[in-house]
């Protein structure tokens, strides 16, 4: 018999066992393998499966497998794998089918012989294999055995009845991470999505291993890079409308790759939602299968739709349609998840959110808001916080209670609910009828709660609604008089040391403080049906105006201030298009220096993250250098060992035979009771090894484990610090491109304006003179009776004039949401996203602060209208004034020198953005062609700002042209009209100053060399600049291309640039003082000379333009300050 040969470890155990059953054996003679052998017919179960356990063992070497066979143990172990011992002593089993597979798995003489013996057919060997492998260690041990790569193999079988067996058995071993690993290796994917082409039984066995394997990561990045080998013939499935079973399966497995939240974008680039939604259109809900397969497409598109391009496609791809679809069923799950699904596809995108609320999402998502399962709520409320940022949305959800609903979830004890109803009230606090509403159902309470509320988020949402809200007079009425505790509550979050909330408090404060009506009694009526004419072009202009005085001095006089306010607007857009340059450099600045502040703390978290690595590579250095010491003394003393015991044979050798002989016996058998106790010293020493290893690793682990954790938390608090930081920069680009876009249509406006008046008062020229002549042809009687017909009409025109402010207020205000609603919020929620249309920069830079102008003039249009329901609700009995109002919002009309400055870079970052950005223009061009735009574009919206305050001006101008003195209102409009013209004076004054500090920091780029240090001084401004030749008074003129700058209190001379036109070399400077004296100096042609400190001469090429420098030299030493 061929001898099997067991290993040091397992060779002591069978030794142990073989003693302790010693009484067992009949006879005592033989290896230790074949007493095994004998001892697999005793009686006693429990040494049986000892016996068989260590033959079995035995097999894993390689060198004992041929010898298994030579020794006749392939029968053995088949007859322990018959039915009857698989099901009374499945352990042996267990051990038998192991054996067989090393041995078979060895070669195949192996094979061979066990189909000799009557080894088992494929399929029962599977099915044996199969139940024996239910228990994970005997999985482990299967695929160790070779048993995956095995079973693949007979994929290829064409007995359907082993392919299925084979199929389950792989199903089976999936379920463990490592036999999923082993699978990937050897192609077990391709394999198994290679017979999806099997009758549906088998299909459906392959799929759910499928499933299984895709519970991991490294299976979903594996299927991704193998997507035309393992994705695609999974798709190639579709459609399945037919079969649900499979069509139940395909969903789970698309439903496990899309649960890896870094991986969806990349999953989503395969088609599935094109696949999935054809499938599931119009699929009745019949049974539990069809209610499976709509839940877990929901729940896919649900993921998909978080990515942006799914987004962008949501119409086009139809997913908004089988979203509603969805909605419609009868099945509260289906229905949460297409809440869920609609929520993800409308955070960014407009077009997307029309088209819900076209199709009738809006009206669904508020019949699920009342739901009993606070989930579908919660994700109802979250897709109508989002559809009601578009206006028609706005408009149903209002009409359909949405006050009330959003009431009811912030009186919720669920504090997302409570969020979601305050972030709901946000955006429909936007719409006029809303606010009024709200205020009237006692809302100012609930406010009051937010605002009180200690968390951060919910005291922003509740500064945002008191903003919105004081947007109505009537609201701001009940705000400062019957909720007098709710200004001191805004006003204290000022102190908030969240950035963002002390700035919207701010605004809340700002809006709440702004004029209001006495009363609001009796005017819930239209303007419309007591002011036809409020909307539409004033006719003013057209009416008759019969004076008592003077007619034709009066007609030239008015001819003169009205060309003298046209050329004055003309230059107010001039300078006010020079400002906007100065604003645009200043915004500039301000975001290069927020550039670097955040590179700054990006390297701070870089030198940290290294530092923290630094520390822990030491860690693992100093551990590794423990053990090599311990690993050292540990050879140390097994050196010395072995050294005392070289020494004691060198002593036995010296003694004489008579000892050697005597003492032989006794070392021999000192020698082997040394041997076994170093062996048992050895045994424990490696036993407390492995224990202290196996300690140390665990204790790493944690250790490993526990930095991961900290990790974690701290990369989340940078991620919150991180998006503070973007919405408050948001925040900011806002506002100045706000003031950018009214700047812009302002300018343009104005323009028109002008044209449109010059015509219409040729007309009405013509007009008068016709009148003139008739007037002529009246007698004197009829004089009385044409003075009442006089100061009737003056009457009628003074309120035309009031309804045409109306008007241009109205329309301004009009226009100004449009930017807002059409433009600003979508490229802001654009923005916010992974593929924005713009950057938050290039947004900043078109529209400013137009949304604070919004704001702003939206009160203003609100008491404009307010007064004139007044007016009207008491008969008209009272004089019509408004002249107070304007006095009383002047002062917030300073805002509107940020937009003007800021104008002309943003026309120039608006157009370079059109021409540059595809998916720019594409957006300015669906939104112009909006119907509710009534063919406006962007950029002759953005000038409106720029010409609202000349505007003002000329209309209220008008107003007193035709007030009477001794009218109540003719005082206040006088005052108003100044201060405006103050505001706009205070306007172009900034701009010129950032215009001469923006020339000064230009000529000091421009400079090279040892520039005064002290060259940009506040106080210091740019006056001239010419080709003139200088020199100091003991030398001659050098250099061959000079340039002299003239300055506030200095003279500059350089020399420019041979090849850089632009740039300029320093030579020299003088500082102009009241005793600098300038003379004509005639040694030199067309040469004068300045006497500073030092004396320096200057040559110009002709004697008008020598004039023009010593007059200008003159100037600037006259207007120096006195010391």
């Amino acid at each position: 018999m061929a001898s099997i040969v067991f290993d040091q470890n397992l060779g002591g155990q069978v030794d142990q066992f073989l003693g302790d059953v010693d009484d067992l054996l009949t006879v005592k003679t033989g290896s230790p393998a074949e007493k095994l052998i004998r001892l697999l017919q005793c009686e006693e179960r429990p040494v049986r499966e000892n016996a068989l356990a260590f033959l079995a063992f035995a097999n894993q070497a390689p060198t004992n497998k041929d010898a298994s066979r030579e020794a006749g143990l392939i029968p053995i172990f088949i007859q322990f794998i018959s039915p009857s011992t698989v099901a009374t002593a499945a352990s042996m089993a267990k051990h038998a089918v192991m054996s067989l597979m090393f041995l078979a798995n060895h070669s195949d003489v192996n094979k061979e012989a066990i189909a000799a013996v009557g080894g088992v057919d494929n399929e029962k060997a599977l099915s044996a294999v199969n139940n024996i492998c239910m228990h994970k260690d005997n999985k482990d041990n299967a695929r160790v055995a070779g048993t995956i790569e095995a079973v693949i193999k007979l994929f290829q079988s064409k007995k359907a009845t082993l392919v299925d067996s084979a199929v389950r058995m792989i199903y089976n071993m999936t379920i463990v991470d490592a036999n999923r690993e082993a699978l990937r290796r050897c192609g077990g994917l391709e394999a198994l999505v290679g017979i999806l082409n099997q009758q549906d039984a088998i299909k459906l066995i392959v799929l759910k291993a499928l499933s299984n394997m895709a519970v991991d990561r490294q299976t979903i990045e594996y299927v991704i890079q193998n997507k035309d080998t393992v994705l695609k013939p999974i798709l190639d499935l579709f459609p399945l409308n037919n079969n649900e079973p499979v069509f139940d399966q395909v969903l789970t497995v698309i439903q496990n790759l899309v649960s890896e939240d870094n991986l969806i974008e990349e999953v989503s680039k395969n088609g599935i939602v094109e696949k999935i939604i054809p499938s599931i259109k119009g699929m009745p809900l019949q049974n539990t299968s069809q209610q499976s397969i709509l839940i877990k497409s929901s729940c896919i598109i649900s993921a998909l739709v978080t990515i942006e391009d799914v987004q962008q496609s949501a119409v086009e791809n139809g997913i908004v349609d089988i979203l509603i679809d969805l909605l419609k069923y009868p099945s509260v799950d289906i229905r949460k998840e297409a809440a869920r699904s609609l929520a993800n596809a409308t955070p960014y995108y407009d077009d997307v959110r029309g088209e819900v609320g076209k199709l009738g999402g809006v009206e669904l998502a508020l019949d699920l808001l009342l739901s009993n399962d606070k989930e579908v709520a919660k994700q109802a409320a979250r897709a109508l916080v989002n559809l009601a940022r578009n206006t028609h949305n706005e408009e149903k959800i209002y009409e359909a209670k949405g006050i009330e609903h959003s009431i009811r979830l912030i009186n919720s004890a669920e504090k997302d609910l409570k969020m979601l109803g305050t972030k709901l009230l946000v955006n429909l606090s936007l719409n006029e009828k809303a606010r009024i509403s709200f205020c009237q159902k006692g809302g100012l309470s609930i406010v009051l709660q937010l605002l009180s509320s200690p968390d951060q988020e919910l005291q922003l949402q509740g500064t945002k609604v008191v903003t919105n809200l004081a947007i109505s007079g009537r609201n701001r009425k009940l705000m400062n008089e019957n909720v007098p505790e709710l200004v001191p509550t805004v006003k204290s979050l000022l102190n908030s040391s969240s950035a963002e909330i002390k700035a919207q408090a701010d605004v809340a404060i700002s809006n709440m403080s702004f004029p209001y009506e006495k009363s609001y009694d009796g005017l819930d009526f239209g303007l419309e049906e007591q002011f036809p004419t409020l909307l539409t072009q004033s006719q003013y202009e057209h009416e008759d105006d019969d004076d008592d005085e003077d007619k034709e001095e009066a007609q030239k006089a008015r001819l003169i201030e009205e060309e003298e306010l046209r050329l004055a607007a003309e230059t107010e857009i001039n300078e006010r298009k020079r400002i906007m340059e100065e604003e645009m450099k200043r915004i500039e600045l301000r975001r290069k220096q927020e550039e670097e502040k955040r590179k700054q703390e990006e390297e701070e978290k870089r030198k940290q993250k290294e530092e923290a690595e630094r520390v822990r590579k030491l860690a693992e250095e100093m551990e590794r250098l423990r053990l090599e010491e311990e690993e050292k003394q540990r050879k140390a003393d097994e050196e010395k060992r072995r050294a005392d015991a070289a020494a004691e044979a060198e002593r036995l050798e010296k003694l004489s035979k008579e000892q050697a002989e005597q003492e032989r016996a006794a070392a021999a058998a000192a020698a082997v009771e040394l041997a076994a106790k170093l062996a048992k010293e050895e045994v424990e020493r490696k036993k407390r090894e492995e224990e202290e290893r196996v300690r140390r690793e665990e204790e790493e682990r944690k250790r490993r484990a526990d930095a991961e954790i900290a990790e974690q938390i701290r990369l989340a608090e940078e991620e919150r610090r991180r998006k503070e930081q973007e919405e408050e920069e948001e925040r900011r680009r806002k506002e100045e491109e706000e003031f950018l876009k009214r700047m812009e249509q302002e300018i343009k406006d104005r323009e028109e304006e002008i044209k449109r008046k010059k015509e219409e008062e040729d007309a009405r020229r013509r007009r008068e003179e016709e009148a003139k002549r008739a007037q002529e042809a009246q007698d004197k009687a009829s004089q009385e009776a044409a003075k009442a017909a006089q100061e009737a009409a003056r009457a009628n025109k003074r309120t035309h004039i009031v309804q045409e402010i109306m008007h241009v207020e109205a329309n301004y205000v009009r226009n100004l949401g449009l930017i807002v609603k059409k433009f600003l919020n979508p490229l802001v929620s654009a923005a916010a996203s992974k593929r924005p249309i713009i950057t938050q920069d290039k947004i900043k830079a078109i529209f400013s602060i137009v949304e604070i102008i919004h704001n702003f003039n939206s009160m203003l249009s609100d008491s404009l209208q307010s007064r004139v329901k007044r007016w009207l609700a008491d008969n008209k009995k009272d004089a019509l004034i408004i002249g107070d109002i304007f006095i009383k919002t002047t002062d917030f009309m300073t805002v509107y020198s940020t937009y003007i400055n800021n104008y002309n870079n943003a026309i120039k970052n608006y157009n370079e953005c059109k021409k540059t950005n595809p998916a720019f223009a594409q957006f300015i061009k669906k939104v112009e062609n909006d119907p509710e735009m009534n063919d406006q574009e962007l950029e002759n919206l953005l000038i409106n700002p720029v010409q609202q305050l000349p505007r003002y001006v000329m209309l209220l101008a008008d107003l007193i042209k035709n007030t009477n003195d001794d009218h109540p209102d003719h005082k206040a409009l006088v005052e108003a009209l100044e201060k405006i013209r103050a505001v706009t004076s205070y306007v172009n004054e900034r701009k010129r100053d950032a215009e001469d500090a923006m020339t000064m920091v230009s000529i000091h780029q421009n400079l090279r060399g040892k520039i005064p240090s002290n060259f940009l001084a506040p106080h210091r401004k740019f006056v001239k600049e010419g080709n003139i030749q200088f020199g100091s008074s003991s030398g001659s003129f050098k250099d061959k291309d000079p340039a002299v700058f003239l300055f506030t209190d200095m003279l500059m001379m350089t020399a420019k640039h041979p090849n850089k036109p632009n740039e300029y070399k320093f030579r020299y400077s003088v500082m102009l003082t009241h005793s600098t004296v300038i003379e004509d100096f005639a040694r030199i042609n067309n040469g004068f000379i300045v006497k500073a400190a030092q004396w320096w001469m200057f040559s110009c090429a002709t004697p008008t333009e020598k004039q023009q420098w010593i007059e200008s030299l003159n100037k600037v030493i006259q207007a120096l300050p006195k010391k």
